[in-house]
Formats: C-alpha cells, structure tokens, sequence
C-alpha cells in the first residue's frame, strides 16, 4: 500500500451508525485507509468509533478512528481512519456492499431489470471492482 492514503466516500443513501467507543487508539499513527461520510453530531480528532451500515450488513462492525471533523451545511463530514489489516478488509467489504446495492438500485430505475444480490454483486464486480480503492 506505501505511504499513499486511500480514501473512499461512503454514500449517504445508505444511513450509517457511528458509536463512541471507550478506548482511544493512538490518533497520531497515520491512517492507511479513510472513509469518508456525513454525520449529524460532531466528534474529536482521535475519537475510537464503531461503525455499522444497518440497512447493508448488521452484523458487520468495524472500528476506526476519527481524524477529521468539518461543519457542513447543517451537518458535519468525518474523516474515520483504519490502520490495521483487519480493518482495512471490512470497511472495504462493508463500503462494497453499499455500493452494489446502488448498483442493484441504479438498473432497476434504469433498466427495469430487478437483480438478485448476488447478479449485482457479480456485475458490479465485473464491471467496477478494479475502480474501487484498494
């Protein structure tokens, strides 16, 4: 991975939970992945957070550390660092999944075609998999 930091956006049509967790990592190891998503309450630089997209995958949590918090038009946009392995592999996952159901969303509008999880998983894959951030 080098010293690069890779970023993903997370989409808000997906509502994500963000909970405070009692131990604080260290906030000034570098993240090697962040994400990037919309809260509406604030939270401090090297906050510890658990992370769960309800509406994609309850029963995945991942923990990650907030490296930024900007007010944003009645909102606020974090910045949440991984640093460990482990992480990295399930925000990926977990931001995948979000991204595929858009997927499934986008050509059932469009195309009228209503894909089962898995055919989008497979498409989405197929056609976008090698884009997403790695």
């Amino acid at each position: 991975m080098g010293d690069a930091k890779v970023s993903i956006r997370h989409p808000d049509e997906f509502p994500i939970e963000l909970n405070m967790q009692d131990s604080k990592p260290n906030p000034l190891t570098p993240a090697i992945f962040q994400l990037i998503c919309h809260s509406s309450q604030p939270y401090s630089y090297g906050d510890a957070i658990a992370i769960k997209i309800p509406s994609v995958a309850n029963h995945l949590e991942v923990r990650g550390t907030i490296q930024s918090c900007e007010g944003q038009n009645g909102c606020y946009e974090l910045e949440i660092g991984f640093n460990s392995e482990d992480s990295l592999m399930r925000i990926r996952m977990l931001e995948q999944l979000c991204y595929i159901q858009r997927y499934r969303r986008h050509i059932l509008s469009t195309e009228g075609r209503d894909l089962t999880d898995q055919d989008a998983a497979l498409e989405w894959i197929g056609k976008y998999a090698h884009l997403f951030p790695a």
